[in-house]
């Protein structure tokens, strides 16, 4: 598909240091497959056209392991926060594709995601109005989440810690949700990797 064509891209969030799990759960793998390619592949299989991943702390190890497909930026800002990485893969696609119309945002530590969850996200938003929408658990809202061109702004002009949740919560009863109870498990210590193994076994 030539970039011009492109209206749809899935932004993987991958730049963060991992200072809890004490290695970059960027790189931990699942069958034999790195997270940050794992999701990657997710975001690709769910019909977004494109997939951005953003790469920030240990940037070289992070992009050895990235499928072809995916377009690779770096977030030199990448200490700052979520929010500086939000703006910088939107911005970087929107360069790459300028008539996108929809960006959907994951991050890599989320081990429950599927594509099939990804996938209705999208179709479901495309039948909206609604200007995004976001997973559901723990009493809030959360990534992985889609959002249309109008918000786009908004999202461009987020730095700092705290990503999109800000703008989720502002919009949120415009929003469509969609229930996903295992996002609320994410993997920041080396308890939780160890835990979802066990849970993988068994």
């Amino acid at each position: 598909m030539k970039p011009s064509e492109v209206t749809t891209v899935g932004v993987v969030l991958a730049a963060g240091a991992s200072s809890r799990m004490g290695k970059a759960k960027q790189l931990l793998e699942i069958n034999g497959q790195p997270l940050v390619a794992r999701m990657s592949a997710l975001a690709l299989e769910a019909g977004f056209e494109a997939v951005v991943v953003v790469t920030g702390a240990r940037r070289g190890a992070v992009e050895a392991v990235l499928p072809d497909f995916v377009h690779v930026v770096h977030n030199p800002n990448w200490a700052t926060g979520m929010g500086s990485s939000v703006h910088a893969g939107l911005s970087f696609a929107l360069s790459l594709f300028p008539k996108l119309q929809y960006s959907g945002f994951m991050v890599t530590d989320q081990p429950y995601l599927t594509s099939g969850l990804l996938r209705k996200m999208l179709s479901q938003l495309k039948q909206s109005s609604a200007p995004g929408i976001a997973a559901y658990y723990n009493g809030g809202l959360g990534v992985p989440a889609v959002f249309r061109a109008g918000l786009f702004p908004e999202l461009l002009a987020l730095d700092g810690q705290k990503g999109a949740k800000p703008i989720l919560h502002k919009h949120r009863e415009a929003l469509q949700l969609v229930p996903f109870p295992e996002g609320a498990f994410d993997l920041d210590f080396p308890d939780d990797w160890e835990r979802f193994l066990r849970e993988q076994e068994g």
